[in-house]
């Protein structure tokens, strides 16, 4: 049975947010953190998207290049962000992660995680989040359907 997720706001202020992989997933990923105030670090085999070395030079983020995932980054950490991909070590690290009572968001499935990332909607004093069971494509389709409602 897949998992049932809970819709929920959290203050990200100040914690400290760990995002496993480079490419073009964890760069949209962190995008969407930065705006949250939180202290995001990125580890990394190798980079595919060149933004991540532009937004650690902007001191927006700290890059460990060419370092695999050890245990020990776990320690101090809030939420993950599993972003390679190799899916059966998101599902590994996902697993540490839950075990540990971490939150971690697995790009690679819809259910080993135990957070999911929402297309999120904001005007003024408004925040709508939306979730569609893991499909984004459809969560931004909707998002785009609440904006064209708030900003006719």
């Amino acid at each position: 049975m897949p998992n049932k997720f809970f819709p929920v706001s959290i203050d990200l202020n100040n914690k400290n947010i760990l995002v496993i992989g480079a490419g073009k997933i964890a760069l949209r990923k962190v995008k969407t953190l930065l705006d949250y105030n939180c202290d995001i670090t990125v580890i990394t085999k190798e980079i595919s998207e060149e933004e991540f070395l532009e937004l650690e030079k902007e001191n927006k983020i700290k890059i460990l290049k060419n370092q695999e995932f050890e245990e020990k980054f776990l320690e101090n950490i809030f939420l993950v962000v599993v972003a390679t991909d190799n899916e059966a070590l998101n599902k590994d690290i996902s697993q540490l992660c839950m075990s540990n009572n971490i939150l971690v968001n697995n790009i690679t499935s819809k259910d080993d995680m135990n957070v999911r990332f929402a297309s999120i909607y904001e005007k003024d004093d408004i925040q709508i989040a939306i979730s569609a069971s893991g499909n984004p494509k459809k969560a931004i389709e909707i998002k785009n359907k609440i904006k064209n409602i708030f900003e006719k």
